[in-house]
């Protein structure tokens, strides 16, 4: 056989052998994804439907009509969390159907396949051997990491923004010293996609620079170390040593303009949510999220199992010290874990199972580290003793993952995490129909509960599974406020509910649920559960109905329906009452509120802050009404002479005019003053009342009709630059 036969054999036989390894990781991911998906009977809620529900809907709208996709698309760039990330999965979708497995098998294939391979690829870089081997090894051993299933299994699409920030570590793994231009603005690029997918990537971004600034430093310091010995030692007197200062100064300057490169793309794409980012204090106001050390450790003890990380540590200690790894990538991969291992353990702490794929990346580097070491410098049988017992350990830990077992093991393996299942599926069932049967109109029902085995969100899940598509959204269910540092007093959605469903007892996110929450941050949900079992005087205003649903862990759901408007100096009392109940004041409640119109069931608010001091109320109708939102109520301090003053405008030259009522309550909701003035678009004034009195505790701005009616959407008023002088 001649060299160029040999030569066409040898490639094309390499293919195959690339081919074959793809097909069986694709095949593997269907077979368990399928095998999973398919095993699971229950209805998802919170995060395990979230960009399931959000990524369906962007596939239906661009089947009907792609401009206002698009339009859609674009609008949430704005926010917190975009829909950038479901487009790529968009044809699957309208390919496959919109069912869970469709959904879980297009991020499956789009996101955590080419993640898998892109550790490949890192692990090739890293382990300077047999490039295709270790590629395909360590592709392989993440199909034994039940983390690396998990977070997708459970409707996460967080993988996506994973991919980037994998991209642009091995772009940079391939040149350390970016000595070729085009890279500087790739990574830039890179590291700016993963955040615009998926906010929480900037912490990845963080870790980059920082391993990167770090391993800067570390080459400064042997750059002067190679320098003194070179001016020291006859020998090495000849040998060309870079100056340390300038090859740091270049370092500092090109790892400058990747960032600046990915704030800009930031503040171009969308600029409002990098403002938001940049300036929202998201450490207090997901305090909630922040589980203690203690806490945090044990689940990602569970996560992965400690005799993972056993391993890991070995793999990357055992590289470093043989030098088998490549100096540079290893230097840089390690410091990248460390940087991650302190973000997320000790400093973040969240506990939800997408964070893990932060970690995931360095876990799976280090097995493929510990085989590769272990391969490489041990002999006989004792290489083969170590690599069979890691390798059974690792088959072992991902069936104690993913397979239902209710074996209690120690800690050396990872947690269970079975396919959900509901033993009460048929008992939520028959709650959701009868909810929707007492309110088939959309009337308010508050849900007193928020736990992961019963929420509001459930119900809603429920009934968009069991109710055609164009009918689902009827089901008009309240749940939130839900977190204390994060909401609000839950007065308002009580207020304007027609419904309340109390379960006893009081459902609560627990330590040990996959979504978590650290212990006592769910007193806006606690007080209004108390408000019905403890009959305070607003439950008086609802009517226990006779019938009760059992569902699962002696759980008993009641509901009851409004007989009355609550009035005005009960509503008063109940607040009193709340703020009692709960000692802090919940993380985003302002100083006016609306007793008609809640934040997060109206897509138009009426109270936004201006400033400190300075608020601005727009009278916006009422959702599912034709009046407009008319009473506000201040929560702040006041003393005993308080005078309220902002600028009046009434758009619609069609109105008639306006009266406003300012009045001056106490906490045993007694009226203690009360101020009126006239507004129309003839008058020149602005707003300007006082009221007085002794002990008051809140003040009460009401909206009526010249005539004392309720306002109609012609005569909607807007208040700008609203204060309270006390």
């Amino acid at each position: 056989m001649g060299l160029l036969d040999f030569v066409s054999f040898k490639l094309p036989r390499k293919s195959l052998i690339d081919a074959f390894f793809l097909f069986l990781v694709v095949l593997v991911t269907v077979a368990v994804t399928s095998i999973y998906v398919s095993s699971e009977h229950t209805f998802y809620w919170w995060d395990y439907a979230g960009y399931n529900t959000a990524t369906v809907n962007t596939a239906n709208l661009f089947r009907d009509s792609p401009d206002k996709a698009w339009r859609g698309v674009i609008e949430s760039l704005s926010k917190e969390k975009n829909l950038l990330i479901s487009l790529p999965l968009v044809p699957f979708i309208l390919l496959f159907g919109e069912s869970r497995l469709s959904y879980i098998l297009s991020v499956s294939l789009i996101y955590v396949l080419p993640f898998r391979l892109l550790l490949g690829a890192i692990s090739a870089k890293l382990i300077p051997v047999y490039p295709r081997r270790v590629f395909w090894s360590t592709v392989l051993l993440s199909l034994l990491m039940p983390m690396s299933w998990i977070p997708t299994l459970r409707g996460y699409l967080d993988t996506g923004g994973c991919v980037f920030v994998a991209l642009a570590i091995w772009v940079y793994l391939q040149d350390v010293k970016l000595k070729y231009w085009w890279k500087i603005p790739l990574i830039g690029f890179l590291l700016a996609a993963a955040i615009l997918l998926r906010r929480h990537f900037a912490y990845s971004a963080i870790a980059f620079f920082g391993s990167a600034t770090l391993q800067a430093f570390i080459e400064f310091i042997v750059l002067i170390y190679r320098r003194k010995s070179a001016l020291s030692s006859p020998k090495d007197k000849d040998v060309a040593v870079p100056f340390p200062y300038r090859c740091l100064f270049e370092s500092a300057v090109k790892l400058g303009l990747i960032a600046a490169t990915s704030l800009t793309i930031l503040m171009l794409v969308a600029g409002d949510f990098t403002h938001s980012a940049l300036t929202v204090d998201y450490r207090n106001l997901y305090v909630a999220w922040s589980l203690p050390v203690n806490d945090i450790l044990t689940r990602y003890a569970d996560f992965y199992g400690l005799g993972t990380w056993l391993l890991v540590l070995i793999g990357f200690s055992a590289g470093i010290l043989t030098r088998i790894l490549v100096p540079a990538a290893a230097i840089f991969v390690s410091l990248f874990g460390v940087l991650s291992l302190v973000e997320w353990l000790l400093v973040l702490r969240y506990g939800y199972l997408h964070y893990t794929i932060h970690l995931t990346p360095i876990a799976l580097l280090g097995l493929s580290t510990f085989f590769w070491t272990t391969w490489l410098t041990l002999k006989g049988k004792v290489r083969y003793f170590m690599l069979g017992a890691a390798g059974l350990y690792l088959v072992l830990n991902a069936a104690v993952g993913l397979i239902p077992l209710k074996i209690d093991l120690p800690r050396l393996f990872v947690g269970n995490f079975p396919p959900l299942v509901r033993s009460d599926y048929d008992e939520v069932v028959k709650l959701v129909e009868f909810l929707r049967k007492l309110a088939p109109n959309e009337e308010p029902i508050y849900i007193a509960g928020a736990s992961n085995s019963f929420n509001a969100n459930i119900l809603r899940q429920a009934n968009r599974k069991l109710n055609p598509p164009e009918g689902w959204w009827k089901l008009n269910t309240i749940g939130r406020p839900q977190i204390d540092s994060r909401d609000t007093y839950p007065l308002p959605e009580l207020l304007q509910s027609l419904y309340a469903v109390i379960a006893v007892p009081f459902q609560q996110v627990l330590p040990t649920d996959e979504q978590v929450l650290r212990s006592h941050e769910q007193d806006v949900v606690k007080v209004v559960y108390d408000a019905f079992t403890q009959n305070w005087e607003i439950a008086r205003d609802f009517q226990l109905l006779p019938e009760q649903f059992k569902l699962a862990n002696d759980v008993t759901v009641r509901v009851y329906r409004r007989m009355r408007p609550t009035d005005t100096p009960t509503a008063v009392r109940t607040l009193d009452a709340m703020q009692r109940q709960i000692v802090d004041r919940p993380g985003t409640q302002l100083d006016w509120i609306s007793l008609h119109q809640s934040i997060y069931t109206s897509a138009n608010h009426s109270v936004s802050q201006e400033s400190d001091n300075l608020y601005n109320i727009v009278t916006y109708p009422i959702k599912n009404s034709n009046k407009l939102d008319t009473s506000f109520l201040y929560l702040g301090s006041i003393s005993d002479k308080a005078k309220v003053t902002g600028k009046l405008n009434l758009p619609n030259k069609q109105c008639p005019g306006i009266a406003l009522r300012l009045t001056l309550w106490d906490k045993q909701g007694k009226l203690v003053d009360s101020t009126e003035m006239a507004y129309s678009q003839k008058s020149a004034i602005g707003l300007n009342l006082l009221v007085e009195g002794k002990n008051p505790t809140y003040l009460l701005l009401e909206v009526f009709s010249t005539s004392k009616q309720d306002l109609t959407n012609q005569c909607q008023l807007e208040i700008k630059n609203l204060a309270v002088s006390r």
